[in-house]
């Protein structure tokens, strides 16, 4: 049993709206969604079935062209692989759930892909680990495993995919590192490939 207080959840952010992933299990994916006024999620679409429950606040949300205002206690969902994206017109909260994704085929039973990139030559890290993240769907995760503690990674997300990626160490100890790299944001049409 995994019990959660929403409102101990709820922190907003100024530049972009503010995702954080509370349950990510192969056919279960749970995400707080904290909006400022004006902040906006752009289009994008999941595998599964999509729920959002309106919190607090007031949202428009938009199944392609199509508007449905949500407001605090309200909900609204939606088919799998949908085009969706939601506009919030004062601070609002949403809980947004996405069922029925299935397991991909070669992946754990946590749903989370291990990339170990020990061996692999340093020029292709970065590439390999941003192509892997850009195939993430919203609410799944890849697990990097490396031999020192990559910061400057970190930084690089920040950097160029701001708001789209959250960062969890699983293990630090000399010699190991396992980091869970979650896509808690949707694609920038500004994002481009990282090359060698």
């Amino acid at each position: 049993m995994q019990k959660y207080n929403l409102n101990e959840l709820v922190e907003f952010k100024s530049g972009s709206f503010h995702p954080k992933v509370l349950v990510n299990e192969p056919d279960h994916r749970l995400m707080l969604i904290c909006m400022r006024e004006g902040h906006v999620v752009p289009e994008h679409s999941a595998p599964g079935k999509v729920t959002i429950h309106a919190v607090q606040g007031h949202v428009t949300f938009f199944e392609g062209e199509t508007p449905c205002d949500l407001h605090a206690g309200e909900m609204v969902s939606m088919e799998p692989s949908a085009k969706h994206r939601v506009e919030a017109h004062e601070d609002s909260v949403l809980l947004v759930t996405v069922t029925g994704i299935g397991q991909p085929a070669g992946v754990p039973k946590d749903g989370v892909e291990d990339l170990d990139i020990r061996e692999v030559p340093r020029p292709l890290r970065h590439p390999m680990i941003f192509a892997k993240f850009d195939a993430l769907l919203i609410g799944g995760s890849l697990r990097l495993i490396n031999d020192h503690d990559p910061i400057p990674l970190n930084r690089q997300f920040d950097t160029i995919r701001p708001g789209q990626a959250q960062w969890e160490y699983e293990e630090r100890r000399p010699g190991m590192f396992r980091i869970r790299i979650t896509r808690v944001g949707p694609p920038s049409s500004s994002d481009s490939p990282l090359r060698a």
